[in-house]
């Protein structure tokens, strides 16, 4: 993408501008825009094939204003609150009535930045053996599948795949004869329909529930899989394993850097290592990097199975450093090594693995 000349506010129209950086970012498959506000100009950047890139720098003071307000209408914000957070959605834009696009405001000394998330439409959920990993590891997200209860945790990076990962192992299930009915998701946001589950949409509004409270409340119902979008805090967290616990299925995901630091935010967090090492039956760990050819973005993943002399190796409650001491004997779960393995092979460049 090249970077275009500085956009200058003469005459300009905002809301053709943004209508325009809108459809631009679509129609390149960028996943995210980023409205950044400095002290005389906006930064327009878009994140592709999980690379950022400045698009345009935007000058004048109103003009600025007037995008971030055009923005703030589309996604059915408030344009008078600039001073506070705020979150909204924009769907069916332009020719584009099948992307969805979820926006995020927040207040800077230079004015509102702005992060928008491009949900593009792919029709249903891709099958774990579509979804470009090997497969070793579709053969490992399956048998983590088979177990009727325990924890499974997804972790990594915003933008790096939890979210499709988990809908194709909710169509796994349903493939596998899973009754629909049985399975609920709470999430925020929801990004794609599933027939037949039941699916939960959460707010960030203070007046409305939460995921603890969301989590709860399905834990009252006939429920054999539990899916919920992320252990967000401790009190979460306390529930998830509860449920993982006491004979459900639990799908989450957890913002930690690999496998070994899901283990120790968990254990630092202050539950018995006992109950993390019961409730955990498989974790992904994964990013998403530029191909070689730089043509696509590809999962670069490591994966755990724990076995009883790992289990027995967490209740002892080791730390980080021991934790990641320890990972390196188990084959496919050092996403570290699964990085340099797949740049050896050629499937990604080797001055990406900085990135992982």
């Amino acid at each position: 993408m090249k970077k275009q000349d500085e956009k200058k506010t003469g005459g300009d129209d905002p809301v053709a501008f943004v209508d325009a950086i809108l459809s631009e970012a679509v129609a390149a498959s960028a996943s995210d825009i980023y409205w950044i506000p400095a002290a005389e100009s906006c930064s327009v950047r878009f994140r592709i094939n999980g690379i950022q890139k400045e698009l345009r720098q935007v000058r004048g003071s109103d003009f600025i204003s007037q995008c971030s307000s055009r923005i703030k209408v589309l996604a059915g914000m408030l344009t008078y609150m600039t001073k506070i957070s705020q979150d909204g959605a924009i769907r069916g834009f332009a020719n584009f009535p099948d992307a969805e696009l979820r926006v995020s405001a927040i207040p800077t000394v230079y004015g509102e930045r702005i992060s928008i998330r491009i949900l593009h439409a792919s029709g249903d959920p891709s099958d774990l053996e579509n979804l470009g990993y090997s497969d070793v590891l579709v053969s490992a997200m399956r048998r983590m599948l088979q177990p009727s209860c325990g924890l499974i945790i997804l972790t990594g990076p915003t933008g790096s795949g939890k979210t499709t990962a988990i809908y194709a192992m909710i169509r796994e299930l349903l493939r596998n004869s899973q009754d629909p009915a049985s399975i609920i998701s709470i999430e925020d946001p929801i990004e794609k329909i599933i027939p037949g589950i039941s699916q939960v949409s959460l707010t960030k509004k203070q007046d409305e529930w939460g995921y603890e409270d969301a989590l709860r409340a399905v834990l009252r119902h006939d429920v054999k899989t539990i899916v919920i979008g992320e252990i967000r805090d401790v009190n979460v967290a306390k529930v998830v394993l509860s449920a993982a616990l006491s004979g459900h299925r639990v799908i989450t995901t957890l913002h930690a850097g690999d496998i070994p630091s899901v283990y120790a935010r968990l254990l630092h967090q202050g539950f018995e290592p006992f109950l993390v090492a019961s409730a955990i039956t498989g974790i992904l760990s994964q990013r998403l990097l530029p191909s070689k050819s730089m043509d696509r973005r590809i999962p670069v993943a490591a994966y755990l199975l724990p076995d009883d002399h790992w289990r027995d190796f967490v209740v002892e409650n080791p730390g980080l450093a021991e934790l990641r001491r320890k990972i390196q004997s188990y084959p496919g779960a050092d996403i570290q090594l699964s990085a340099e393995n797949m740049a050896g092979d050629g499937l990604i460049r080797r001055e990406d693995l900085i990135l992982i």
